[in-house]
């Protein structure tokens, strides 16, 4: 047992993403259980890697919206580049028709985690229908306002006349630094540059921070790695469509310079090397004691491993009982 799980962690390899960039600052524990100890769940037959990824991708009902109106979307988007027209109608039965199929499929898996952990209570409240039913008012407010954006409307209406492709954005790209997620949603030829854009549908602020806007340049270097595709940085915009709930769909672009991506890079580096600190810090048998918690309890609160990690109940105590932890650790190596 002790040689498989060691080959499993020399195997392992670290893939750059925004989502996991911010993991790896914010919650070393939760990267190390989704990403590494969870790895390919959804793939392999060994059950308790396969419920950790399950564990992981737990989210609450406001979530799943969201995953199923960007779903929504890009699948809307992919017919109407090929020609295929929806209305309004079918892109809202579409929506409700994933977001049913998740929230089925999550209370499915919650139930037989719990049953797995012998808990005597629900580790998920079921939605009421009448949640459900004001999650499916919002979600149908945001495809309606799609299509008042004078960009996102056009190419839903199969009005564009330009020249432009849908994207999948789960696509890994090979890069100098190692594996990325860095393929756009979307990407349009303009008269001038070629527009490389990111599609939210929930967004807090219209314009990203700095950290975020690094992130948007991993598209510039997924296109400078296209061989149909200009290799001059200064050939391509960036673009970020995003949805607030107040403000409707706004768009935010700047053009793009040269050696822009460079930051980015030193962030990918910088990421996949923590994240090897980190595996090697856990050891062969991912000792969690040693991995660092959430840096805030607020982090937790949509974190689907809070069922069964320390500091999803009492984050101060698991703190000093991890603190104790390792130095019981440094002092056994001394």
């Amino acid at each position: 047992m002790v040689s498989e799980v060691k080959q499993q962690a020399r195997n392992w390899v670290p893939v750059w993403s925004a989502s996991r960039s911010r993991w790896i600052q914010s919650c070393p524990r939760r990267y190390l259980l989704q990403y590494v100890a969870g790895r390919g769940g959804r793939q392999v037959l060994d059950r308790p890697r396969r419920w950790l990824w399950k564990q992981g991708r737990w989210a609450p009902a406001n979530e799943l919206l969201k995953r199923a109106v960007k779903d929504t979307l890009r699948a809307w988007m992919l017919d109407a580049h090929a020609g295929i027209c929806w209305s309004i109608n079918t892109a809202h039965c579409e929506m409700e028709r994933r977001f049913q199929r998740s929230i089925s499929s999550q209370q499915d898996e919650m139930a037989k985690l719990q049953s797995r952990l012998q808990r005597p209570t629900a580790l998920y409240r079921t939605p009421t229908p009448d949640s459900i039913a004001r999650l499916l008012e919002d979600g149908d407010l945001i495809l309606r306002r799609a299509l008042n954006h004078p960009l996102i409307g056009e190419l839903l209406s199969c009005r564009f006349s330009g020249e432009w492709q849908p994207l999948d954005p789960f696509e890994l790209s090979r890069t100098e630094e190692g594996l990325a997620y860095l393929t756009p949603d979307l990407i349009i030829k303009g008269p001038q540059r070629w527009v490389l854009i990111r599609l939210l549908s929930d967004s807090w602020k219209h314009l990203p921070d700095a950290a975020r806007e690094v992130e948007l340049l991993g598209m510039v270097k997924w296109a400078l790695e296209e061989p149909t595709l200009p290799d001059s940085e200064e050939s391509y915009e960036i673009a970020r469509i995003s949805h607030s709930k107040k403000k409707g769909w706004r768009t935010w672009r700047r053009q793009v310079k040269k050696n822009d991506t460079e930051i980015l890079r030193q962030m990918i580096r910088s990421d996949i090397s923590a994240a090897r600190t980190l595996v090697r810090s856990a050891g062969p048998m991912l000792n969690l004691d040693r991995i660092p918690l959430a840096e805030k309890k607020w982090r937790c609160k949509d974190c689907g491993f809070r069922f069964t990690c320390p500091g999803g109940k009492d984050m101060e105590s698991a703190k000093l009982l991890q603190a104790a932890a390792e130095q019981a650790y440094v002092n056994s190596k001394a």
